[in-house]
């Protein structure tokens, strides 16, 4: 995981910038505007990835354009949230829009159907899609530059408190991509460790009901559950359906992706036992900070704050290059220079060494027992427990 650092606060400057305007046909700007892409499900099932995807892209753009002494678009395309828009969303923005760079798709699936097109073209590509199999870091150059840690890492982390006490661990996941993906790492984790996951269950986006999944888990003995789910929505069918077929984990454990609607839905005796982990601190003053921004601008609190902080990060790193390069449609220059960036800011949190030749991941999970758990107060307040070390050791 990258070091996260106290620095002084970043300036605000408030710039007029084309946003998220109509896209133009005419392709690369003559004025020496750095045009950015920006692909996500803006319609379809999953619009909150793409409310935060282009929403904290446009915070960092006010913020750093006039700081780097450059111009910026952000030139969005829908892509209802499946592969098939997504493919159809990248061939506009590179042969029409001719774009310099690429922010999205979110969805693991997505960004898994593209991948090889834009590594291809060769644009600086910064998504914060987190299945495994999007990163080939054995690409020489290497195009892709993740915003987020990947769900391998996470599984390395949760794995420790799924299984803490010899427990019997059950997986229950989206049947997309990334639901896949997840189950996929904890089982290797599970190897890794000499355990078995005694039972895995998928669940179809949108479903109302998973009594028949639970009622599996239950007849395996399952203790302790992992949710590899994309959506807050079916996090909470999950949940409500464990607490009426009165099964009683000592953990449910899930990931970031929850905090989409999943208080909103969900009663209290749904989140008892409920947490997930992130590197970031996700309660913090800073973060607090940058929601305020977030809610003035947008008059509306932040979906996926996870999502904020990391777009926020790229977008700075990959500015950051475009002022060192002199020039956004030397792609090659512009890559070279995201690997060279020292640090970025992130309100007041510095990350060092954001990327580097041959480790394009924004986080990773170098030291697991630093990473933070969150749970859920009796009103649906997001809270820390503490880190991984004190919650295995029992103070969490």
């Amino acid at each position: 995981m990258k070091k996260l650092a106290l620095a002084a606060a970043l300036a605000t400057a408030v710039v007029a910038v084309s946003a998220c305007g109509g896209s133009s046909s005419d392709g690369a700007s003559s004025d020496g505007t750095v045009r950015i892409g920006v692909v996500g499900p803006e319609t379809g099932a999953a619009p909150q990835y793409y409310t935060d995807l282009i929403r904290p892209a446009e915070l960092a753009v006010e913020q750093l354009a006039k700081k780097y002494d450059l111009k910026v678009k952000l030139v969005p395309v829908d892509d209802q949230g499946t592969p098939d828009g997504s493919s159809r969303a990248v061939q506009k923005l590179l042969n029409e829009e001719n774009v310099d760079a690429i922010l999205g798709p979110p969805l693991s699936g997505n960004a898994l159907q593209v991948a090889d097109v834009i590594q291809r073209t060769g644009r600086p590509w910064l998504t914060p899609a987190i299945a495994p199999e999007i990163m080939d870091e054995s690409l020489s150059p290497n195009w892709l530059f993740r915003t987020n840690y990947n769900s391998a890492d996470l599984s390395e982390v949760v794995a420790s408190l799924l299984f803490a006490g010899d427990a019997t661990v059950g997986v229950v996941h989206s049947a997309d991509a990334y639901g896949q993906s997840g189950v996929d790492s904890v089982k290797a984790e599970a190897k890794r460790l000499g355990k078995k996951v005694a039972a895995v269950e998928a669940i179809q986006p949108g479903a109302t009901d998973f009594s028949a999944g639970i009622s599996r888990l239950k007849a395996a003995g399952v203790d302790s559950v992992f949710l590899a789910i994309t959506a807050g929505a079916d996090t909470s069918t999950v949940t409500k359906t464990i607490a009426q077929q009165g099964l009683k984990p000592k953990r449910v454990v899930t990931n970031a992706t929850i905090m989409a609607d999943f208080a909103e839905l969900a009663d209290p005796n749904q989140w008892e036992n409920l947490v997930f982990v992130d590197p970031r601190d996700l309660v913090g003053e800073n973060l607090a900070t940058i929601a305020k921004d977030y809610k003035a601008k947008f008059k509306a609190d932040p979906i996926l704050p996870t999502n904020i902080y990391s777009v926020m990060a790229a977008i700075d790193a990959y500015l950051q290059a475009v002022a060192e390069a002199g020039d956004a449609s030397d792609y090659d220059a512009v890559r070279k220079a995201m690997e060279d960036v020292a640090s970025v800011s992130v309100g007041s949190d510095t990350i060092e060494k954001p990327f580097a030749e041959g480790d394009h991941e924004l986080y990773e999970a170098e030291d697991p027992s630093a990473w933070n758990v969150f749970g859920f107060n009796d009103k649906g307040a997001l809270e820390m427990r503490g880190n991984l070390e004190q919650c295995l050791s029992g103070d969490c």
